[in-house]
C-alpha cells in the first residue's frame, strides 16, 4: 500500500505536426496548482515520467502511466492539478524519471487539466516555449 497520497495518472500524448527523424525525449509531469496554469520553473512535480520516442510514435499518440505521490492531509484534493508534457531532442536520462527537468526555450509541449481519477487524459504538444 502507497496510502492516500498516491495516485495513478494515464494519458495519451500526441503530436501531429512534429518535423524530424530520430529519437525524442518525451517528459511528463503533473503537478498541483492552484490557479490551473503552466507551473514555475521551481515548482515540484508530484508525479513525472519520461521516455524515447519517434516522431511516428507521436503521430499516433504515445501511451504513459505515471505514479503521483502527493503529502498532506488532503493529498492535494483542494488543488487545481495539470498535466505538462514536452519533447526535445535526444535520448531519455534513464537514471532519474525526469522530475527534475525543465523544457528549454523552444522546446514543443502541451498541457491539460487533470480531471478525477480514471480515463485517459489526452494532451497535445502543439505549442512551443518562447524565450
Amino acid at each position: 500500500m502507497l496510502g492516500d497520497g498516491a495516485d495513478a495518472l494515464r494519458a495519451e500524448v500526441r503530436a501531429d505536426d512534429l518535423a524530424g527523424a530520430g529519437l525524442f525525449r518525451l517528459v511528463v509531469q503533473s503537478y498541483d496548482t492552484r490557479d490551473g496554469h503552466m507551473p514555475g520553473r521551481h515548482s515540484r512535480p508530484v508525479g513525472s515520467v519520461q521516455r524515447a520516442v519517434t516522431a511516428d510514435e507521436l503521430r499516433n499518440g504515445v501511451h504513459v502511466s505515471l505514479l503521483e505521490m502527493r503529502g498532506g492531509a488532503d493529498g492535494g484534493q483542494s488543488s487545481e492539478p495539470v498535466v505538462l508534457a514536452w519533447i526535445e531532442a535526444g535520448n531519455p536520462d534513464l537514471e532519474f524519471d525526469g522530475r527534475a527537468a525543465r523544457p528549454s526555450p523552444g522546446s514543443v509541449y502541451g498541457m491539460a487539466k487533470r480531471r478525477a481519477a480514471g480515463g485517459v487524459l489526452h494532451i497535445s504538444l502543439n505549442r512551443k516555449l518562447l524565450a
